[in-house]
Parts: C-alpha cells; sequence; structure tokens
C-alpha cells in the first residue's frame, strides 16, 4: 500500500497537523470513480489517516491527477455522501479500519442558485405537473393549489400565468390534478372544479362538481 509520503512529502505535511499524529490512526483507501477517463486515478490502495474529510480526500485525488487548477470532489461511501471525517463514518458503518474499503469520488457541484420568487397570498396546498407531451407542459405547465381560495398556473420558467377562482370568500384550495389539459381544483368546501383546457385568467369553472360533506383532498 502506499503512503502520502511516499507520494508527496509536501501532501503529507499539508494534511498532517502536527508531528505528534504521526500514529494516528489510518485505514486503507481505494478510489473509483465514473467520471471520464481523464478523472481517473489508479485503483491501488492508500494508507490515508482516518481524519480526512471531503477536503482532505479531494487534495489526495487532485495531487494523484496532478490537476491544476485543483478541482473539488465529494465522496460516496455504499453510496452515501461522505459527510464529517472518514474515521467517522467508518464507526457509523461499524467499519474496521483494518480493511480496504472503497471510495467513488464524483464531481462537487455548486448548490443551486434561486433565480427569483414568485409569490402568492397564502400557503402553497398542492401541486400539479401537467403530463409530458401535452400542449399545456409546453406553455403552463404547473398548477399550485394556494389557501387564497385560488389555484395557479405556472409556466416553465416560473412566471405566473393566471389565477383560476379565488377572490373573497373564497374556500382554501386543498388539491389540484390535471385532467389531461384541464385544471381540477379541490376545495375546502367540498366542491371539486374543472376549468377551460390550459386554464385562463377569471371567470368560473366549466364545471363544479358540488355536494360532498366535508374537504376534498
Amino acid at each position: 500500500r502506499r503512503t502520502l509520503s511516499s507520494l508527496s512529502p509536501s501532501l503529507a505535511a499539508s494534511t498532517t497537523m502536527s508531528q505528534g499524529q504521526a500514529s494516528e490512526p489510518h485505514t486503507s483507501v481505494r478510489f473509483t470513480t465514473k467520471l471520464e477517463p481523464r478523472w481517473v486515478v489508479s485503483d491501488t490502495p492508500l494508507d490515508l489517516p482516518t481524519r480526512l474529510s471531503r477536503y482532505g480526500l479531494s487534495e489526495v485525488v487532485n495531487h494523484l491527477l496532478g490537476a491544476s487548477p485543483a478541482r473539488p470532489f465529494d465522496f460516496l461511501l455504499d453510496g452515501e455522501l461522505l459527510r464529517g471525517s472518514l474515521g467517522k463514518a467508518l464507526a457509523a458503518r461499524g467499519i474496521s479500519g483494518e480493511s480496504t474499503i472503497t471510495l467513488e469520488y464524483i464531481e462537487l457541484l455548486a448548490p443551486p442558485q434561486p433565480r427569483g420568487e414568485a409569490l402568492v397570498p397564502d400557503w402553497i396546498s398542492s401541486l400539479a405537473l401537467a403530463a409530458p407531451g401535452s400542449s399545456v407542459a409546453s406553455s403552463n405547465p404547473v398548477l399550485s393549489g394556494c389557501y387564497d381560495g385560488a389555484a395557479y398556473l405556472w409556466d416553465a420558467s416560473g412566471v405566473q400565468a393566471a389565477a383560476l377562482g379565488g377572490g373573497e370568500g373564497a374556500a382554501a384550495v386543498k388539491a389540484v390534478a390535471w385532467l389531461g389539459e384541464r385544471p381540477v381544483v379541490a376545495s375546502k368546501d367540498g366542491a371539486v372544479r374543472v376549468w377551460a383546457a390550459g386554464g385562463s385568467a377569471g371567470g368560473a369553472a366549466q364545471l363544479s362538481c358540488v355536494g360532498h360533506h366535508a374537504a376534498v383532498a
């Protein structure tokens, strides 16, 4: 098994807090990946300190790759993202440090950045997505129900396209769905209302099914 010091004394020094930790726990690690070939390293096991976490392991992989600039990686142990130190992950899974473990490294993705907010007046109770291939799927595919008594249609970029129902005294919407290309809205007043294909702002529902003895969800 190779060690950090045999690969690079400078890397070994950067991942060692002090000389007093020379006898700290180590384990044998084999790296693997499904990334394209230029990001693949040797699968020869490495003897690594168990206190290394994602950042330190990423340093090791980048050194093996000779990558410049360095590329950040995430790591999977038994199919789960490694969070915290390698030692803690082994202990949580009951894996002995004497065995050789396999870590899969994957691209570290930046957290998603919101492109904006689309606000509605009250709590959102339900969502429905139009069936792929329908005409509304390419125009206003998202239908949401709101406690203000209205359902809302949204286009694929998150812009509100229409409000269905609502107004003063309207019962809270409990569930929404698509009936083909028709928005269907169920409310706390026990009614189910069906709008025209694709929905339209204002006006009344084409069909109202009333008589339920409690809220329809």
